[in-house]
């Protein structure tokens, strides 16, 4: 492990929580590949409720569930590595693997705060065929955006990359504008796509405002003159659920950055619905970004 980072401001500590479901080897994948371009620590968590059987639990009848293996996780990290190509395989050797019981995202939160991450990966819980909202995130993840002030990547496809076709989603409010300062410490090289949504039907003196609107906000804070040069700002006319849906799909973006307030209604003010209807419409990974606390 070096000093410092690649890259100043990029992950140290990075969490993977995973259900070992079929699944989990997407989120796994794509932790592996952030914790080994920033030379960062990986911890991987599972953890199984206590009131259901331990993971991999074997010859477990009705009436008597078996003991916890006592080295679970060893047999955590054996399972985890298979099918993993050998250099991510080699990292994962290298990781902390730590299996807990109890409600998950009390678990969760609670070693993401003892531990100091820097960003959660997990997945998502299923896919609902023949809908128009694909996505169940569950609710683990559900109460983790709610709670947590680390941002959360939500991994949906699998990695084939480095994220480089990177969206930041804004309405040009403070939470909005700490996810675009996060998103560009976190991808230090990569041009990011900040897109503005607006319900406005496209009219000249409209544009024209709404263009210095977005110029405003990018003056009401500190942005180093290269990390400003990186950025593409679009403004698109339309409801913001499907403006970002639809330009996700037009660009092939591979990253959804959002900002949110933190507890209460997510999102709403950013992209006109829930986190949970939005994250559910979009074809590929998002961070989502609380807002720091005050």
């Amino acid at each position: 492990m070096t000093e410092t980072p690649p890259y100043p401001g990029t992950p140290r500590k990075v969490l993977l929580a995973t259900d070992l479901s079929a699944r989990c080897d997407r989120a796994l994948e794509r932790a592996v590949g952030i914790a080994q371009r920033d030379d960062a620590q990986l911890i991987i968590l599972h953890v199984f409720e206590a009131s259901g059987e331990p993971p991999m639990a074997q010859g477990s009848g009705p009436e008597s569930p078996a003991p916890r293996p006592p080295d679970m996780p060893a047999l955590v990290k054996q399972r985890i590595r298979r099918g993993l190509r050998s250099d991510s395989a080699d990292f994962v050797g290298k990781a902390t693997v730590l299996v807990e019981e109890g409600n998950p995202a009390e678990v969760i939160e609670q070693i993401a705060m003892s531990e100091h991450v820097d960003l959660i990966v997990t997945g998502i819980a299923r896919e609902r065929p023949f809908t128009s909202r694909p996505v169940i995130l569950g609710e683990t993840v559900e109460r983790l955006l709610r709670r947590l002030p680390a941002p959360i990547l939500i991994v949906r496809n699998r990695p084939l990359a480095a994220y480089q076709r990177i969206v930041v989603a804004t309405d040009l409010s403070e939470p909005s504008a700490h996810a675009l300062q996060l998103a560009l410490r976190f991808f230090p090289v990569q041009s990011l796509h900040l897109l503005l949504a607006t319900d406005m039907q496209g009219e000249a003196d409209d544009h024209g405002a709404r263009v210095a609107e977005l110029d405003g906000f990018l003056s009401s804070f500190f942005l180093p003159e290269g990390d400003r040069e990186r950025l593409v700002p679009v403004i698109e006319p339309g409801a913001p659920p499907q403006v970002v849906r639809e330009f996700v799909q037009r660009h092939g973006a591979d990253l959804v950055v959002l900002g949110t307030r933190g507890r209460g209604a997510m999102l709403e003010a950013l992209l006109g619905s829930t986190a949970k209807s939005i994250l559910a419409m979009l074809p590929c990974d998002a961070l989502v970004v609380r807002r720091p606390a005050q």
